[in-house]
């Protein structure tokens, strides 16, 4: 058996391969292992054909056509060595969430209103603050 071995840390090939395993993830291709600890995907032109596919070759006419498949990239994008997600998750900014200084992290504060005649009441109304929150965000 001929295989032909790739480069995997040029630049255009990983973009490459980026580009490969989300037209894996889209076509389905997927991966099976044996006891012996090899690497098999299926094949999304032929279906029931299984492609023997290394960390750095495959058997499929892709590979040997191009230098990289969707196979690959697949097994690339498993074993985590590329990050193929199209749209990953932002990092949130770190914060620092401390109760309210001002109302004692209730959120509210009592207001005293004075009606007529010299009487008095108590009422709660939204922290201005924290804007009812009970809480203070700092970014860290």
């Amino acid at each position: 058996m001929v295989t032909h071995h790739v480069r995997i840390g040029s630049v255009e090939n990983r973009q490459a391969l980026t580009r490969l395993a989300g037209k894996a993830r889209t076509d389905g291709i997927r991966l099976f292992r044996d006891r012996a600890g090899r690497y098999f995907a299926s094949s999304a032109s032929t279906p029931g054909t299984l492609h023997y596919v290394t960390a750095v070759s495959c058997d499929c006419p892709g590979f040997f056509h191009h230098g990289r498949c969707s196979h690959l990239a697949a097994l690339h994008s498993a074993l985590g060595w590329i990050n193929d997600d199209p749209d990953p998750e932002p990092t949130p900014p770190a914060v620092s969430v401390s109760p309210c200084g001002e109302c004692g992290g209730m959120g509210e504060l009592q207001d005293l209103e004075i009606r007529q005649f010299g009487r008095f009441a108590m009422q709660w109304a939204p922290c201005t603050a924290c804007n009812g929150a009970g809480e203070n965000t700092v970014a860290a």
